[in-house]
């Protein structure tokens, strides 16, 4: 299945490398930050996971069911994970400077630099490597307190290290409401730095037991393109159909 979602997506003809991937969630969680971490496990990428609200535990069993394994490369440095969840569990028994989550603590005039740091440590050691960079529900940060403009300047900071070292790729997920103005202004002004733009909507209609929801594919370099997906879920994945399509 994480090949279909290749194809609808292009990254069987485009490569990654040197690209930022924004994944807009009108709906809750995204099986498509799985496809691409998937995606980036086959192909032997390092991958730098960047969580704030779940644990490695869920990432693992994810993948598991999907055909990789995360604690596999955890233990070979093939993958770091930054969780907030243990982090913050450690802040609150021991303040450190160099915690990446510091900022919930010591409001400073770069509340996110630390936090960028501790992302750009790991790069460094991976800088002849592929690798991905995967930052999920950032949103969370803005619900944390910090304010859109440090948020929107982590981002810039994490895709000029993309830009920096041309083997690595940026995937960012933000989930998104109607009545929250400054997380869907925030989107918006990301949208305009990445090359890829997956927009995820669950069904006008309501729930489906056929389909899941629909997804908009937006590259904004070549091949400069849109186009309209539904989507069904399932335990070990995604099917994506062109609409109209029959699901069977």
């Amino acid at each position: 299945m994480a090949d279909t979602v290749m194809k609808a997506l292009m990254l069987d003809k485009i490569q990654i490398d040197g690209k930022s991937v924004l994944i807009v969630q009108h709906s809750d969680g995204s099986p498509f930050v799985h496809s691409l971490l998937t995606h980036s496990a086959r192909q032997g990428r390092r991958i730098c996971l960047v969580s704030f609200s779940q644990s490695i535990g869920y990432y693992h069993n994810v993948g598991t069911r999907l055909g990789w394994n995360l604690n596999n490369l955890l233990s070979k440095n093939q993958a770091v994970f930054i969780g907030g969840l243990h982090t913050l569990k450690n802040s609150f028994q021991s303040q450190c400077p160099s915690n990446p989550f510091n900022f919930l603590f010591n409001p400073a005039s770069c509340p996110l630099q630390a936090l960028f740091l501790a992302i750009e440590s790991v790069i460094l050691g991976w800088i002849e490597q592929p690798f991905s960079v995967v930052i999920d529900e950032l949103d969370c940060l803005l619900n944390l307190g910090i304010e859109p403009k440090e948020v929107i300047k982590f981002f810039q900071q994490c895709h000029s290290l993309i830009q920096t070292y041309s083997n690595g790729s940026l995937v960012v997920s933000i989930g998104v409401t109607p009545l929250d103005k400054e997380i869907t202004q925030c989107s918006t002004l990301l949208s305009h730095w990445s090359d890829l733009i997956l927009t995820e909507r669950g069904l006008q209609t309501g729930k489906s037991r056929d389909l899941t929801g629909t997804l908009t594919v937006k590259w904004n370099v070549s091949p400069f393109s849109e186009q309209h997906f539904h989507f069904k879920c399932f335990d070990r994945g995604v099917k994506m159909f062109a609409p109209g399509t029959a699901v069977l």
